[in-house]
């Protein structure tokens, strides 16, 4: 008897060794893949908004729209994205470089929330049946943090919005935070990143508009930049009425609308 319980023993120590390494193993795999998934989904972000591109004759395409009134930010532009960028091999047979991205949150699993990146050419075939539609991919899973900051550089300070949506800013604050830390809440994993736009507005003289046209190439009576006329909505955003996943359910957010 006293053989048999010393084995016991020893059998216990060697199956709680053996649980402890397989729950080492699987934490060290999971924070492996959430600084692997931050580092992707931040490049994702640094690419986009380095090939930012914006025409205020064609406002109406390029408007630029963030949203950072919820918990979880928001924000659709027009870029011009290299050839390796997440979602090319989609649109390699219509060679548009120029493309709407954005990039949001939805919820996903077990409470969590998955930040989603959407990508649309800004130039589409006539033809309705046109298989290039509205490209989505998952950028990250279990996102518990981001938000964008704007440099004001009047001011000299950050913003926490953006609403003009006919200019763009000249730097930009991500951050993006991935898992929780314990009970506290906090990402296990957060990430940083400053990008400073390289472009301006281009404005409707160096696009040629029309003589007699004011600058900005817009007739008379249209709607002025950082407006959308009603009932529109720039190319690669949500329908009217589908809501904005993981922000504000029933509507867009208010610079959507």
């Amino acid at each position: 008897m006293l053989s048999i319980g010393i084995f016991a023993l020893i059998l216990t120590a060697i199956y709680s060794i053996w649980i402890a390494i397989l729950k080492g193993t699987r934490a060290g795999q999971k924070a492996a893949a959430e600084v692997q998934r931050a580092r992707v989904a931040l490049r994702a972000l640094e690419d986009t908004f380095n090939g930012t591109e914006y025409f205020s004759a064609n406002f109406k395409r390029y408007a630029f729209l963030a949203d950072t009134s919820g918990d979880m930010a928001s924000v659709s532009l027009v870029a011009r994205l290299p050839d390796g960028f997440l979602g090319s091999e989609q649109y390699q047979q219509l060679q548009q470089k120029v493309r709407r991205v954005t990039f949001e949150t939805a919820p996903g699993k077990d409470g969590t929330y998955d930040l989603l990146m959407t990508q649309v050419p800004i130039l589409l075939p006539e033809n309705p049946a046109s298989a290039y539609q509205p490209y989505t991919i998952t950028l990250a899973k279990d996102v518990t943090h981001f938000q964008l900051a704007f440099l004001d550089p009047t001011k000299g300070e950050w913003l926490e919005e953006w609403t003009k949506t006919n200019v763009l800013p000249k730097i930009v604050q991500i951050s993006l935070g991935l898992g929780k830390s314990g009970t506290s809440g906090k990402p296990s994993e957060l990430v940083y990143s400053l990008v400073a736009l390289p472009s301006e507005a281009v404005g409707g003289d160096l696009q040629g508009a029309a003589p007699g046209m004011p600058q900005g190439g817009m007739p008379p009576g249209s709607v002025p930049p950082g407006a959308l006329p009603p009932g529109s909505v720039p190319p690669g955003t949500p329908p009217p009425n589908s809501g904005f996943p993981g922000q504000n359910p029933g509507g867009f957010p208010k610079t959507f609308r």
